[in-house]
């Protein structure tokens, strides 16, 4: 009998917000925060959209009915945040400011597993929710007013929520290789220094303006004719090619050569279609798997937003193969784990990367699986490149274990 789709007891992440329906302005930053997880058709304002990226969050405007413990601790990693206004704070009981201390208690003591965030719409409603329990006294507020202009605020903070989530699934995983710190994330930004040096440095300065993100991001340029292939080897499971693509990129001799090499290492990588003209040829670079997004407006914010989702796109896969080996859902073998479907060139590169003298060998990625022609093209270069190793995703893993 086939089993249901392998699952590893614990889910990834959580989040978990407490904010009261009433509010107006609590409204507008639940609905930034669920666009930024959820994503949707239509980007919005600061926004970038994008597919769900599967990550499980809900709302509360009370005490929760589940003990502390067992809500944080039923996830791998759960991140708290409370919206505190006033009607949170008048409505607001005993029963949940005590659960409220409870969790931020529990959340300094796991050692990074866990986080809280507490999100005060001023400085007065800051100071009446420090004051309802002496605990919760000790957790660092973040006050809207440091988010930056107020129509901006409500994206900042889920820009701001995208990076705890990969904090705190950093903290879990062994460091990548190149990384300064857990969850650090170096932007690699490829561009065409003939057209695409002024977007390139507004980017790099929009980073540097956000500086509770320039410790943990680097945004480097690649200069032409430097060994970036060394340059990922370095730090490839830690960067995310950001792919500035003017109407020059694709002419241009080392653009072309930092996309292939970007697609042979199975790099995280987003696509800022920033070319002018109405017609293009066809191209011929690998570009079918990378999110893009269009900035007609000048908004850097949105490529930033594409690029944190990526990044903890990313992390969320290998959490959950990290999580499956924890529990025993996995073979011993030898392991390549892609976080998006691979192409020809990564999968060839990741069969000649096996010691041909290992036992098991296992290419792990993410569902759904390739499709009909090129599921049966990939099994076909794994077959020759690296014998006997299989090449699965989560459930196709799982039909192979119920069928034997």
């Amino acid at each position: 009998m086939v089993q249901g789709p392998i699952m590893p007891k614990m889910a990834p992440l959580q989040l978990l917000l407490f904010r009261h329906p009433a509010d107006a302005d609590a409204q507008l930053y639940e609905l930034e925060i669920a666009r930024a997880f959820q994503g949707g058709k239509d980007a919005g304002g600061y926004l970038a959209t994008g597919e769900d990226l599967g990550l499980q969050w809900e709302l509360f405007d009370k005490k929760p009915q589940k003990g502390v413990a067992e809500t944080l601790d039923s996830f791998c990693h759960t991140l708290t945040v409370v919206l505190v206004d006033t009607k949170f704070l008048e409505q607001g009981d005993d029963e949940l400011w005590d659960w409220l201390a409870d969790c931020w208690n529990a959340a300094r003591v796991s050692r990074g597993r866990h986080g809280m965030l507490a999100v005060a719409m001023d400085e007065r409603t800051g100071r009446a929710f420090s004051g309802k329990r002496p605990d919760l006294g000790s957790l660092q507020l973040l006050e809207v007013q440091a988010l930056g202009e107020r129509a901006i605020r409500p994206a900042m903070l889920a820009l701001r929520l995208l990076h705890q989530c990969r904090l705190l699934l950093a903290q879990a995983l062994s460091p990548l290789a190149g990384q300064k710190q857990a969850g650090h994330l170096r932007l690699f930004i490829s561009h065409a220094k003939l057209d695409g040096l002024p977007l390139a440095l507004a980017l790099k300065g929009q980073i540097a303006a956000l500086k509770w993100l320039e410790d943990f991001y680097d945004a480097d340029d690649l200069p032409a004719g430097c060994d970036w292939q060394a340059e990922l080897e370095k730090g490839v499971g830690s960067s995310l090619i950001v792919i500035l693509r003017t109407e020059a990129y694709d002419g241009r001799h080392w653009c072309q050569q930092e996309v292939l090499w970007a697609d042979e290492y199975a790099t995280p990588a987003v696509l800022v279609d920033a070319r002018t003209n109405l017609t293009h040829p066809a191209g011929a670079l690998p570009l079918e798997r990378v999110p893009a997004v269009r900035i007609p407006d000048g908004n850097l914010v949105r490529i930033l937003f594409l690029a944190l989702r990526e990044g903890l796109r990313f992390l969320l896969f290998r959490r959950r193969v990290a999580q499956m080996k924890q529990e025993g859902l996995l073979p011993a073998a030898d392991l390549r784990i892609f976080s998006f479907p691979p192409s020809m060139s990564a999968l060839l590169r990741a069969c000649q990367s096996f010691d041909p003298n290992t036992g098991a060998r296992l290419i792990l990625y993410p569902d759904p699986p390739l499709r009909s022609g090129q599921y049966e093209a990939a099994q076909a270069l794994v077959s020759v490149y690296a014998p006997g190793a299989d090449l699965m995703t989560p459930n196709t893993l799982t039909a192979t274990k119920g069928a034997a």
